[in-house]
């Protein structure tokens, strides 16, 4: 109520202090009060650090960090204000560029000595799942663009498809009721969209991932908006990747698409995807 009669100037302040204060310890402790607002107050506190400086300093931050704390708290706040279902001012867009895309990915394949248990692939990735929600499409997503012309990332591509297997969303908040799509099933089917990000992924990874949407297929009745994502997916493996060379699981895949393509349901939406799939699967004979 104290932030509603200060018409929550207050968290503007927040960022100027984060901006000018120089001590790690802080910084860090600043991070956090900012972390709490959005838990407590997602909106309007979200939308306010969005469209504040706050992005751009992190972002900055995150290339001259080399305390892990410090940079733990930087991405967890960054993927905080990222997460939250708002437009992101154009101005951010275009800093937020190719090259801090590169940052992120190029992070996630070093080795750090000041990071002996190696979280810092794990860090980077949320951030980056969280600004991928920005873009609507893998046609002009700057994530996939980098992604196309880096040819290979092989831990970020590794650490997602463990995230997809498991069912995570390390990008996930607290106010995830808000609307906020699942980032590692977004950027997943962003990559299969198209075939040169989809041949960063291995063979085998690509065998296991097949395995697991068809098992999710499985698991769902009909009416659940995920089964249809699941058999989208697969369509786009099918597509988009070497499939015809390996056919892993193609007899199950073929029948699970033909069950769920002539069921009588009202789910038109897994029914239009299994019929996509069973249609690439007889291309590809």
């Amino acid at each position: 109520r104290v932030l509603e009669e200060l018409k929550y100037e207050p968290l503007l302040t927040l960022v100027r202090y984060y901006m000018l204060e120089k001590r790690v310890a802080l910084k860090r402790l600043t991070l956090e009060v900012i972390l709490e607002t959005m838990v407590l107050k997602p909106d309007p506190a979200c939308s306010i650090y969005l469209s504040s400086q706050l992005p751009i300093q992190l972002a900055t931050d995150l290339q001259a960090t080399k305390v892990l704390t410090l940079l733990g708290r930087q991405c967890e706040v960054f993927t905080a204000i990222l997460v939250y279902p708002n437009t992101m001012l154009r101005n951010h867009h275009d800093l937020l560029d190719e090259q801090f895309i590169e940052f992120l990915l190029a992070g996630m394949e070093r080795n750090e000595p000041w990071d002996p248990e190696g979280t810092i692939p794990h860090l980077l990735l949320t951030v980056l799942l969280a600004l991928n929600l920005h873009y609507d499409s893998s046609a002009g997503n700057k994530v996939c663009a980098r992604l196309r012309s880096r040819g290979s990332a092989t831990t970020f591509s590794e650490n997602l498809l463990v995230a997809f297997n498991r069912g995570v969303d390390p990008a996930a908040q607290p106010y995830t009721g808000y609307g906020a799509e699942n980032s590692v099933k977004k950027l997943t089917r962003d990559m299969f969209s198209d075939r040169v990000t989809a041949d960063i992924f291995y063979t085998n990874d690509v065998k296991v991932l097949i395995g697991v949407l068809h098992r999710n297929v499985i698991d769902r009745d009909p009416g659940d908006k995920d089964r249809a994502y699941y058999l989208e997916v697969l369509s786009l493996i099918v597509r988009n990747t070497d499939y015809s060379d390996h056919r892993h699981y193609q007899s199950e895949v073929e029948e699970l698409a033909n069950q769920v393509g002539n069921e009588e349901t009202e789910d038109v939406a897994s029914i239009d995807a299994a019929r996509s799939l069973l249609e690439a699967l007889q291309h590809e004979q």
